[in-house]
């Protein structure tokens, strides 16, 4: 029988299992994960998972990929194709391969994009004062997308009511950075070279060498470019003097990541915050003004796809290769990935945002779409 590697913070740290817990506790290191809230040195499951990457050897570099592209980003949020990037990384799996293109962080497909693109048009129709009769009738020319377009630029003017030089500029803050995560989200077949062309937001090669391609090199993560861009300081240096709780407002309009599940929930409610402004009685921002029930989860139906794929992990783990089909066969590379897998997302179910749509860890606003 041999003997145990040695667990040691050298080791640990040399291995590929050390690499793919970003954005839980594991991530601050063999020091400081228990200040996080989990101590990895005392971890038994993870101690194992590095003693199965340390029996095969030299690991498969196509293993090594699915590491450092998938599991490591698993998104925090879900992401709005729940279950898709979960069964995409089984897939990679059985397959021994990763895909083109990952799902997740930063990613979003066309019809996405354009439904926001319509969201963004309400918004600078009433930045620009224009006539609600005309803004629905050029709403009228185009393709509905399913939605009573007119009720919802009613509903966003009304949303954000009397104007104020504070409303202003807080909505010309919001409309860039939805009109930048429209132009640097990617898909298959859009590369950054599909949307707002006419707009420049700031370099949309993204920052890779500080924050990495969140799974899709050469994409740069984008999310702090855009506020770099002077015109941007400018407007945050404004709303951090004149409106109260600016730095808050402006912590919320930076984090409308279109790929999260509840992206558009998320801009109706800041719609609300900013038509709040200067209010003595706020609203709460519960008002459903974008009719956007459909573009995120019914989250009873994830919390089972969820138990139902976690079960198939474990039976499959234990042996079943029915359990999970889409694993394939168990071999030893293909174990200590699964496990690897079923370990981050137990991390992520106790201290990140997918855990409220997954486990149920606390109520929110239900979307419509089903999952399964």
């Amino acid at each position: 029988m041999s003997a145990e590697p040695e667990w040691t913070k050298e080791a640990y740290k040399a291995s590929v299992t050390s690499r793919c817990w970003a954005a839980t506790p594991y991530d601050a290191g063999w020091d400081g994960s228990e200040a996080h809230g989990e101590d990895l040195r005392s971890s038994a499951e993870l101690r194992s998972i590095f003693c199965e990457e340390m029996a095969l050897g030299a690991v498969p570099a196509w293993a090594v990929e699915i590491v450092d592209r998938m599991i490591a980003g698993i998104p925090t949020c879900g992401h709005y194709t729940f279950p898709r990037p979960l069964v995409q990384i089984c897939q990679a799996i059985r397959d021994e391969k990763c895909p083109d293109l990952v799902f997740g962080c930063y990613t979003a497909d066309p019809g996405r994009k354009t439904l926001m693109s319509y969201y963004v048009y309400c918004l600078d129709t009433w930045r620009k004062s224009a006539p609600l009769d005309v803004a629905a009738a050029e709403l009228a020319m185009r393709d509905d997308l399913g939605k009573d377009w007119p009720r919802i630029v009613a509903a966003v003017y009304d949303a954000l009511g009397a104007r104020s030089e504070a409303k202003e500029v807080a909505v010309s803050r919001l409309i860039h950075r939805l009109r930048w995560w429209i132009k640097t989200l990617i898909w298959t077949d859009d590369r950054r070279e599909r949307f707002m062309l006419d707009v420049y937001a700031g370099d949309v090669g993204g920052d890779a060498a500080r924050f990495g391609c969140y799974g899709n090199p050469p994409y740069g993560d984008p999310y702090f470019v855009e506020k770099a861009l002077p015109e941007m300081q400018e407007l945050d240096a404004w709303i951090r003097q004149h409106v109260p709780g600016g730095e808050k407002l402006l912590e919320l309009i930076e984090s409308t990541w279109l790929c999260a599940p509840k992206a558009f929930r998320y801009v109706e409610r800041i719609i609300q915050a900013i038509g709040d402004l200067g209010s003595m009685q706020a609203t709460g921002g519960d008002a459903s003004i974008l009719q956007c029930e459909d573009t995120y989860p019914d989250f009873a139906s994830c919390q089972r796809w969820y138990a139902s794929f976690k079960a198939g992990l474990t039976g499959w783990l234990e042996g079943d290769r029915d359990a999970m089909k889409d694993l394939g066969d168990v071999t030893p590379a293909k174990h200590w990935l699964v496990r690897m897998l079923r370990h981050k997302l137990e991390l992520h179910e106790k201290y990140n945002q997918i855990g409220n749509m997954i486990v149920a860890r606390r109520p929110g606003r239900s979307g419509s779409r089903p999952v399964g």
